[in-house]
């Protein structure tokens, strides 16, 4: 035998993993764009980078350079107009530049652009790199994400780690301004477009696209693969905009996103657990929590944070299965405020955006919220007297069918039961109320609801 909550597990299962496929599917054919196509005359495509250095901006800048390498373009421009960012995502997007089969001509425009800290490294790591007028480029000191400064040991490695790679960077395309693109990493300096042309820490100024395209028109490029000359005079420009990939993927990294997709996961999980057969609760949690593993993988994170916060799913769901009436609640509470404190805000100088305290704090009461009031509902059915199963039946009225000497068929609930007295001296007669005081097999034990019913069938003889 089975339930009926049985039963709508059996396909609430197969309906959370289709969900989970579904997914799959969608996030992957987002990533196939008709960036491919060879152009039929010379080009130079461009992109926009004007948003903070990390995990987005990475997937967005390795998908143009793999789209100007296969569509044949002469060289790719990316315009920063970048506040910065963590150094991993940075690391990674200088030596995907440094490694581009493509030419790459990094452009800080429009005026008033500029590129700092970690962009100023993206934009130096082109092989040509220009500014448009008043724009500035340098500020890139590591600091931890809060802020804050490092401590000293620390601040010391990085400082010496980012100043080889912008030596050598300069050094690679020959660019005297090695000194001051330095002092950009120990000193925070910071210059302005003539500064910068004119101590030679970038290769060139241009008021517009054309102007620089014009600009660059004939010269050579130093590559992996060897040295290029550039043929972008008069080339047609083609604008490669962020794919809905791009934006539902730059969305999902940001860690108030990912903190809230952790508890819908935790909410969903919880409730199915709570109410088996749901099938919607848990659906949604099963799909948050595939969403929130992507965009966890995408960061740099504390990890005995997310041991907190999966030990505060746990406490919670002990307290449904336990009798401890919400002192576990209060542990998970706990346990997930300083886990998710952990985990998106102390992953070291490498992370980057943190979580709002807010939004931590806020959710974790929704969470408390939630678990007491199953925990009371919960509660207050165990101490509900049972009205179903055979412990439910005892003490509820029954009409005798028949008359009971001491046996007979009584009705209860629409049907025909086999039914004895309890007092085999007692008789009940057909149309009688009768209350049941057992259940033994399928056969009911009752006694008469009036004490004054009389033995037998005789009725009481009166005088008229």
């Amino acid at each position: 035998m089975y339930s009926r909550h049985t039963h709508r597990m059996t396909y609430g299962l197969p309906l959370l993993l289709v969900g989970m496929i579904i997914v799959v599917i969608v996030s992957l054919s987002l990533t196939v764009t008709a960036r491919t196509a060879v152009a039929a005359s010379p080009q130079v495509d461009v992109i926009t980078l004007n948003t903070d250095i990390g995990p987005p901006s990475l997937h967005f800048l390795t998908e143009a350079i793999s789209s100007a390498e296969s569509d044949g373009a002469q060289a790719l421009v990316i315009e920063v107009d970048s506040p910065g960012g963590d150094i991993a995502s940075m690391k990674s997007m200088v030596e995907a530049e440094l490694n581009s089969t493509v030419p790459i001509i990094s452009y800080v425009s429009p005026t008033g652009a500029y590129a700092a800290s970690a962009a100023a490294f993206v934009t130096l790591a082109a092989p040509i790199a220009a500014m448009a007028p008043t724009t500035r480029i340098g500020a890139s000191s590591p600091i931890a994400s809060t802020g804050s400064n490092l401590d000293s040991t620390l601040q010391a490695k990085l400082e010496q780690d980012l100043t080889a790679s912008i030596r050598g960077i300069q050094n690679r395309y020959g660019r005297h301004g090695v000194e001051p693109a330095v002092k950009m990493v120990t000193n925070a300096a910071s210059y302005d477009d003539a500064q910068a042309i004119s101590q030679d820490i970038v290769d060139l100024e241009a008021t517009s696209l054309n102007d620089l395209l014009h600009q660059v028109n004939g010269r050579q490029v130093k590559l992996n693969s060897g040295p290029v000359t550039l043929h972008t005079d008069g080339v047609s420009v083609q604008t490669i905009e962020p794919n809905l990939f791009d934006s539902i993927y730059g969305f999902l990294l940001d860690p108030n996103v990912i903190f809230l997709l952790f508890i819908i996961a935790m909410i969903g999980i919880y409730l199915e657990i709570s109410h088996p057969g749901a099938i919607l609760p848990g659906t949604a949690g099963g799909i948050a929590l595939i969403l929130f593993l992507f965009a966890a993988g995408s960061l740099t994170p504390n990890w005995a944070g997310l041991a907190l916060m999966v030990l505060a799913f746990v406490l919670l769901v002990l307290d449904l299965r336990l009798p401890t009436h919400g002192v576990l609640t209060i542990g998970a509470i706990v346990s997930l405020v300083v886990g998710a404190l952990l985990f998106f805000n102390s992953g070291g100088p490498y992370s980057g955006p943190q979580v709002n305290p807010l939004v931590v704090y806020s959710m974790a009461a929704v969470i408390g919220l939630i678990s007491f009031t199953l925990i009371t509902i919960i509660v207050r059915a165990q101490r509900r007297p049972v009205t179903t199963g055979v412990e439910g039946m005892i003490g509820a009225k029954a009409t005798a069918l028949t008359p009971l000497l001491p046996e007979g068929r009584v009705s209860y609930g629409g049907e025909n039961w086999a039914a004895v007295l309890d007092d085999p001296g007692t008789s009940v007669d057909a149309g009688s109320e009768v209350q049941i005081v057992a259940v033994k097999g399928l056969r009911l034990h009752v006694q008469p609801v009036r004490s004054q019913s009389t033995i037998g069938t005789y009725s009481t003889p009166f005088l008229e």
